[in-house]
């Protein structure tokens, strides 16, 4: 279950939102149950249940603060809301840190397109989320911005942008930050491309398909996790 970040204090007793109200009438949870819990900003608890007249509160016991990843950062070309949307959910089960929507010359013109008053919905999702994956850290979406801006940012460690005419996936240091820039439906144009790669943004291919954004993104999160793993590292030649 989850708690709104900075109450959960040991001994502390946090009345639960409407939310967790809901989900645990739901689940026909009562008081006197335990239950875990996360705040989603790296803390996850356990405590009991209890009864503040007809709602439920939760009364806290052990604490285990989690330290935070590894930087993963997602800049997408901010398409069809809904698409985007089922991005963010799934973006949190593989442990993204970042996800930036991007403003290109390709999403100007999308009706269906994501506007700056659904980022907190969305933001409630991807703690949602985290009560079936098992995380601690939710990702933080932040608001929409220009595709000049994000490649000007300055992050350390690798940088790739999702092209299908790109290379194998580089073997990565677990230990650095990583970034993917991800074109909206259309792709970026040769500028954006061009102005990427002015910045340090090496093309690599996700798959031998055209995908869409939300496929694509999320391709990448899992080649950078795999990367990370050491799944592309060369193999060791045998002795001799």
């Amino acid at each position: 279950m989850l708690v709104p970040p900075g109450v959960a204090v040991a001994g502390a007793t946090v009345l639960l939102g409407d939310d967790e109200q809901h989900h645990l009438k739901v689940r026909r949870v009562a008081a006197g149950a335990d239950v875990q819990f996360t705040d989603g900003a790296g803390l996850r608890g356990a405590g009991t249940l209890v009864a503040q007249g007809r709602d439920l509160a939760l009364e806290i016991g052990a604490l285990e603060p989690v330290p935070p990843p590894v930087p993963l950062v997602l800049g997408v070309g901010a398409g069809d809301r809904d698409r985007f949307g089922w991005l963010v959910e799934k973006a949190t089960e593989l442990g993204v840190t970042e996800i930036v929507p991007l403003e290109t010359e390709r999403t100007l013109g999308v009706a269906t397109g994501l506007r700056p008053e659904q980022l907190d919905k969305l933001r409630r999702r991807a703690r949602e989320v985290l009560k079936q994956c098992g995380g601690a850290w939710a990702p933080a979406l932040r608001d929409p911005q220009p595709i000049g801006l994000f490649v000007r940012r300055p992050d350390t460690g690798s940088r790739w942008i999702l092209d299908a005419a790109g290379g194998a996936p580089p073997a990565l240091d677990p230990a650095l930050p990583a970034c993917a820039l991800v074109g909206p439906e259309g792709g970026l144009n040769d500028a954006e491309k061009s102005l990427a790669r002015e910045h340090g943004y090496a093309p690599v291919a996700a798959g031998p398909l055209t995908m869409r954004f939300e496929t694509a993104a999320l391709s990448a999160a899992v080649l950078i996790q795999a990367a990370r793993a050491g799944a592309f590292a060369p193999a060791a030649r045998p002795a001799v």
